[in-house]
């Protein structure tokens, strides 16, 4: 099924996936990065403290959506939409309006947890279990959401700051997020209802749901998958966060990693679309042991370039990876576990993501304080997307066979 008829026959859900994971940009590191002069400035915050703050929120952010990520599988999907909105509302309120760090913190906290976390969960999983027919197509046009917003929001943002306050800008998001969500909320009819009733001590006995509630964390063929689902993040998140270390060692611009952006997000919308074909076509399984082939090639590039083009190179093969990422490892999942409980297995997911940019930077950190040259940091990554997989070979192989001989 190609994209244009998946479009014409499921606009609406994939609108509202789509909303959800434009909404969820506003949480995330590129964006706020730009944020953090000005909110340590006001609450009178050295570099060193906002970074452990950061740090902080995003752990705590990481639990609590691996708490609170299943509930999509029992409560109606507009229910859950009207919590995340109303979550980040409470989050920018509280970051602009608190006269207190500790609890502009908190409030910083809430945007992280819904936009990073809660509000792509909701928009991949609604539109994975509603267009089960062409699931990966349909996760690869609600994640172009993510891209566009790397692509316009930070000139928007860096162009406003000459002329608002930070807090100023906050609030106009906020107004546009309640504007365009209010209705939403209201007028839209056609919300999926949850996949399953709410678990009890009596689901045991009573048998209310229809299949068993998968327990990924015990099973062997989870961790050794995880490497592999979690590369992409550690990587990527370690790299942004020391380009300065990077371009100084590879003799680069400060303009590179400007340039790098653009080509990531060219990249990003090409492998999502191109693995959402790919996984309709060939599987899951299949294109997990393809999909982080680009990102093994881009750190070899930057490792064997060690200049500005192994630094391009990179982001360019970032991207595409990334935007493989989401229409890859949700059908995984789903292969895997179903997607009856698709909500608690993308919370785990996601969580594990969260988790993963949160400690890439403290580790690239000690690594780099240690003395360790970049370069160097670099092939550990490459050993480490390597070992994630060969971890992860055997599952995929069984999976691929049990698709292949049903």
């Amino acid at each position: 099924m190609g994209y244009r008829r998946i479009i014409a026959q499921h606009y609406g859900i994939l609108a509202i996936g789509f909303l959800a994971a434009f909404s969820g940009n506003l949480g995330q590191t590129f964006l706020v990065g730009f944020f953090q002069p000005a909110i340590s400035a006001s609450f009178s915050l050295t570099s060193g403290q906002f970074g452990i703050a950061y740090s902080l929120v995003t752990l705590i952010s990481g639990c609590l959506i691996f708490f609170i990520g299943p509930k999509l599988d029992w409560w109606p999907a507009r229910r859950f939409a009207t919590f995340v909105v109303c979550g980040m509302t409470l989050g920018i309120l509280l970051l602009t309006l608190s006269p207190w760090a500790a609890l502009a913190l908190i409030g910083f906290g809430f945007i992280r947890f819904c936009g990073q976390g809660m509000f792509v969960h909701l928009g991949t999983t609604i539109a994975a279990r509603r267009i089960m027919q062409a699931r990966g197509s349909a996760l690869a046009l609600v994640t172009l959401a993510i891209p566009l917003g790397e692509a316009i929001l930070p000139s928007g943002i860096a162009g406003a700051l000459h002329i608002w306050s930070w807090r100023e800008i906050w609030w106009g998001a906020l107004a546009v997020l309640l504007l365009v969500w209010i209705p939403a909320l209201l007028l839209y009819p056609n919300w999926p209802p949850p996949s399953q009733t709410r678990p009890s001590k009596s689901d045991a006995s009573t048998k209310k749901t229809s299949t068993p509630t998968p327990r990924p964390l015990r099973e062997a063929r989870f961790w050794r998958l995880s490497l592999m689902m979690l590369s992409v993040a550690i990587v990527n998140t370690g790299i942004f966060v020391f380009q300065a270390d990077m371009i100084d060692e590879f003799n680069a611009t400060s303009s590179t990693f400007a340039i790098g952006f653009a080509l990531a997000a060219a990249g990003r919308v090409a492998g999502s679309l191109v693995a959402g074909r790919m996984v309709d076509r060939l599987g899951p399984a299949l294109m997990g042991r393809l999909y982080l082939l680009p990102l093994l090639a881009g750190l070899v590039l930057a490792v064997i370039l060690q200049n500005e083009w192994g630094i391009l190179a990179y982001m360019l093969l970032s991207g595409i990876v990334t935007g493989m990422q989401e229409p890859t490892v949700t059908s995984l999942l789903i292969q895997f576990w179903g997607s009856e409980h698709l909500g608690r297995l993308r919370s785990i997911f996601v969580a594990g993501m969260v988790f993963s940019s949160g400690l890439a930077p403290a580790t690239f950190g000690l690594l780099l304080d240690a003395g360790i040259t970049f370069t160097s940091i670099l092939m550990m990554m490459i050993a480490m997307v390597c070992i994630g997989f060969v971890l992860a070979w055997g599952p995929l192989t069984q999976s691929l066979h049990a698709q292949r001989n049903p």
